[in-house]
């Protein structure tokens, strides 16, 4: 017999992968929103932040279509009576809504084409920018929804 080649993803796969991306999302949104609180945060964060949810994003999407999974993930988790597919996009579009928000605020130039991500000292040395816990308001409120959209 030869090994199967499959792209499917098998239920309890796409569960297992949905459920620990879920854990992992809500831990790095609420790290993020305390960081956001807690005082000026670099572009270096921000970039990493929605490096972070793009990626989730992506993973979500992978394994949100696998047949028979809302049945399957009512069956196998513990006391959860939603539909997983309907909480999986919750989740996608909150992150999303984040994203958003980072592009349409972060800084750009008159042509609002390039980013203004770092300062270029005469040295050569470059300093990136900071972000007031007040500039990131916004952010704060919409990473809030992210985290409340994961038990």
């Amino acid at each position: 017999m030869a090994l199967p080649n499959s792209t499917t993803p098998f239920l309890n796969q796409a569960l297992n992968q949905i459920l620990g991306r879920a854990a992992g999302i809500k831990a790095d949104a609420t790290n993020a929103l305390a960081a956001l609180q807690g005082g000026p945060v670099t572009t270096s964060f921000v970039f990493n932040m929605i490096d972070q949810m793009n990626d989730a994003i992506s993973t979500l999407n992978r394994f949100k279509n696998t047949t028979g999974l809302n049945t399957y993930a009512t069956a196998q988790v513990p006391n959860y009576a939603g539909t997983m597919t309907t909480d999986i996009n919750a989740v996608i579009s909150a992150a999303q809504a984040c994203i958003d928000w980072v592009v349409s605020n972060f800084p750009k130039d008159n042509t609002n084409t390039w980013l203004l991500a770092y300062q270029l000292a005469a040295d050569g040395t470059r300093s990136q920018r900071s972000f007031s816990t007040a500039q990131t308001s916004g952010l704060q409120t919409l990473m809030q929804s992210l985290i409340a959209t994961i038990q």
